[in-house]
């Protein structure tokens, strides 16, 4: 939403200087300045207001960076006038005298920047944007004892300084206008100073917050959210040890009231529904996406329209009430909230007076507020929660970052040489990011098994090789065949920015296949937007863009180093992973416990207490299931009843509202069917411990031939993705060629290129230490 200029700046003509003064290179800034005072006025500001980066511009040598460094604080600034100095609002010592280019000694270094560290306010009293990240050696407590500025700071960027924070740093008058903060890598307890000087008394302006890597918990991140609310738009909790109990309180306290879910776009989107006020706490409410009917769908190019404006029947209303809540219309500029563009637009508000095309302090406008840019990478938290969060966050979201999840188990032990497997990623999340549940989202960086169905497996004592074969020649089969709908740039046309991490470097075929179909889809989606501009011609500026930004974040090369337990001669993996194969229900009581989270299909034995549900049938197996070609299953629930329907009890407990109440949930009709995946549901629901974790069947399950507008068991459901008894020993035999990932995409790309299947949009391909 543009922000209208003042009175007096709507009836000014602008002076042509200021028009053509954007458009001198830097390099004519000084001479520009010799001109006449009118000149100065204009130049000068741009000279000063940011000179370690327009220095940089200017040509001066990395090399030199100290010794101009020390002729500018001591020589320069010193004959400056104090108007002049003033025009300094920027110092960015990100890239400036960095000991990280090996060109300084720590020593050098140190004593040239720290001895002026703390006087930089007092020698620029317009400073408002200060980044000192790369020079952990600055000590931010010293800016804090300096006598007080005649300006406050907006921008302070200290990531990775190795001093620890005292409590009370925030309370000085010198941060008070803060709107920027990063406190990333630092030592010290974020609950004291949140208690102390890190909260809205102190800093009342504050709207983006990076507190990334600082060790906070659950309790520290609760006290957090409580005391900021809904004041700030962009919150960093990456690399922290935070559990799936917090993504609640984030929705709570720090996500708007007022929702972007709306029946209006039915036609072409669906709607939710909620036909029961009921839900659990692990699903959160129990809420369907309602498909339109096939006839009343629009003409096939309309999804990349963007909303119409906002309407109103009365003259003096121009924008929204409260509870008018209008989602964005998908065409303005992706909000940004990195460093650069907060120094960028502060910067620009600084030298013009006028505030940009969005304030970083917000956008005007009511029914707006509260978070709409979450990264929560490098965390405890599991797909459930995050999926959680994602559908209670009202479709508030514009960039979300999750970078790897638990997908499954929680907790599984095969055997104790093999101590664990690990899933991550989020292969059956794809429904959640379309328009009807993620209305405002535009950018996403999050695990590549998103798009691929591929996750990343980790088994102590296999090799990362036998375990990226595990992945992508058997999990990927089950994934397939329970969740069918990945994320496509179709399933939601307002993502304009993919960020896919965790990408492995070499793949033996699905990721490669899956990546190269995800570009081809999105030369399909640009091809189609082009036609949708041309048929909606006078419309073609509320037609969408689409997605214009991937970038795929490749994982160093495979190692091939295994140790003894991983050499298939010598493990016996149907034995590790199911030493009860023989027995499979000789104490008489269910064979799994009752906190495994997975079944009958992850062959695995539990060790827990034993479980209250009913004794689970002898023939409930595998290998029983292979053998069931006819005839309806007799074991319960299918013997206590005809109906493909059983009543199902949630406890107050468990529930979302906190009432007992009894739902209705589908079990199928206990006979072979024609979808693969219903078969094996209604098999695994033979063991009462997987008749549990009840939610609505999604988009996915309906693909895989779930009926519409039904409760499901999804544990038993989910049940299905774990590998069987023997699948971890044929990987760990296999000898499947791997192939490049890198090459396969730059190989594509060059085929393509020049032809009507080329995506012409920006494409980057990273490979992370």
């Amino acid at each position: 939403m543009e922000i209208l200029p003042s009175y007096e700046q709507a009836v000014t003509n602008p002076d042509w200087l200021d028009l053509a003064a954007g458009y001198v290179p830097v390099a004519d800034w000084p001479r520009c300045c010799q001109v006449d005072r009118r000149f100065y006025s204009r130049f000068a500001p741009r000279l000063w207001q940011d000179p370690l980066v327009t220095i940089r511009r200017l040509g001066l040598h990395p090399n030199d960076d100290l010794a101009w460094y020390r002729r500018f604080i001591n020589k320069h600034t010193k004959s400056a006038r104090l108007k002049t100095r003033s025009y300094v609002r920027s110092l960015d010592f990100r890239h400036f005298a960095s000991r990280a280019s090996g060109l300084y000694s720590s020593e050098a270094s140190e004593r040239a920047i720290s001895e002026s560290f703390r006087h930089l306010p007092r020698i620029f009293p317009g400073l408002i944007c200060l980044l000192v990240d790369g020079h952990p050696e600055l000590n931010p407590e010293s800016l804090a004892a300096a006598s007080s500025a005649s300006e406050s700071l907006q921008l302070l960027d200290l990531a990775r300084c190795r001093h620890e924070l005292t409590s009370r740093l925030f309370s000085s008058d010198l941060f008070r206008g803060l709107v920027y903060l990063d406190i990333s890598f630092i030592p010290g307890s974020v609950k004291t100073a949140v208690q102390s000087s890190l909260n809205p008394k102190s800093l009342p302006d504050l709207r983006v917050l990076r507190v990334a890597g600082r060790e906070m918990d659950n309790w520290t991140a609760s006290l957090l959210f409580q005391t900021f609310r809904r004041q700030l738009w962009s919150l960093d909790l990456s690399h922290n040890k935070l559990g799936d109990e917090i993504l609640d309180e984030i929705v709570e306290h720090c996500i708007s009231l007022f929702t972007y879910h709306t029946d209006a776009h039915f036609e072409k989107e669906g709607k939710l529904t909620l036909p029961k006020n009921v839900g659990s706490r692990k699903y959160g409410l129990f809420e369907f996406i309602e498909e339109p009917e096939i006839s009343y769908r629009p003409h096939e190019l309309e999804k990349y329209l963007a909303d119409s404006p906002f309407y109103t029947q009365r003259a003096d209303q121009t924008e929204p009430q409260e509870w008018q809540a209008v989602r964005p219309d998908g065409l303005a500029p992706l909000r940004r909230d990195d460093a650069n563009t907060a120094k960028e637009s502060l910067l620009y508000e600084a030298l013009s007076g006028i505030l940009g095309s969005f304030s970083f302090r917000g956008q005007p406008g009511l029914g707006s507020g509260g978070l709409t840019h979450l990264y929560l990478s490098g965390n405890k938290f599991t797909v459930s929660g995050v999926e959680r969060l994602i559908r209670m966050s009202r479709g508030r979201l514009e960039h979300l970052e999750c970078d790897s999840c638990l997908c499954a188990p929680t907790h599984i032990q095969l055997a104790s040489q093999l101590k664990g497997m690990k899933i991550l990623g989020f292969p059956g999340s794809a429904p959640l990011f379309r328009p009807v549940i993620s209305s405002a989202i535009r950018s996403l960086r999050v695990h590549h098994s998103l798009v691929t169905q591929v996750p990343s497996v980790s088994i102590d004592g296999l090799s990362s090789t036998s375990a990226a074969r595990l992945a992508e020649e058997k999990l990927f089969r089950n994934i397939r065949r329970a969740y069918p709908l990945s994320l496509v740039p179709d399933t939601n046309p307002r993502i304009t920015s993919l960020t896919l991490t965790n990408i492995p470097a070499r793949s033996t075929g699905p990721v490669i296949d899956q990546l190269v179909r995800f570009l081809e889809l999105a030369s399909a989606q640009q091809k189609a937007i082009r036609d949708a501009r041309a048929l909606f011609h006078g419309r073609a500026s509320s037609v969408l863009r689409g997605l214009r930004h991937i970038r795929l974040e490749l994982q160093p090369d495979l190692s091939d180093d295994r140790n003894a337990i991983a050499a298939s001669d010598e493990v016996d993996f149907d034995k590790l992973l199911d030493p009860a194969e023989d027995d499979f229900s000789q104490d008489g009581s269910s064979f799994f416990g009752d906190d495994e989270l997975f079944g009958i299909t992850s062959r695995t034995k539990s060790t827990s207490k034993t479980s209250q549900a009913k004794p689970s049938d002898p023939a409930a197996n595998s290998e029983g299931y292979r053998r069931w070609t006819s005839g309806r299953l007799k074991s319960y629930p299918y013997s206590d009843t005809d109906s493909e329907y059983i009543t199902h009890y949630v406890d107050a407990s468990d529930s979302w509202t906190n009432n007992f109440y009894s739902i209705p949930v589908w079990i199928g009709p206990g006979v072979i069917g024609p979808h693969a995946a219903v078969n094996e549901y209604m098999w695994n629901l033979q063991d009462p411990n997987l008749c549990t974790d009840v939610g609505p069947a999604t988009p996915n399950h309906v693909a895989a031939g779930v009926p519409p507008l039904t409760y499901i068991f999804h544990r038993a459901w989910e049940a299905m993705v774990i590998p069987k008894s023997n699948d971890i020993r044929e990987a760990a035999k296999s000898s499947t060629p791997f192939r490049d990932v890198a090459a396969a995409i730059k190989e594509y790309r060059l085929r393509t290129r020049g032809t009507e299947g080329h995506w012409d949009g920006k494409i980057e391909l990273v490979r992370m230490g």
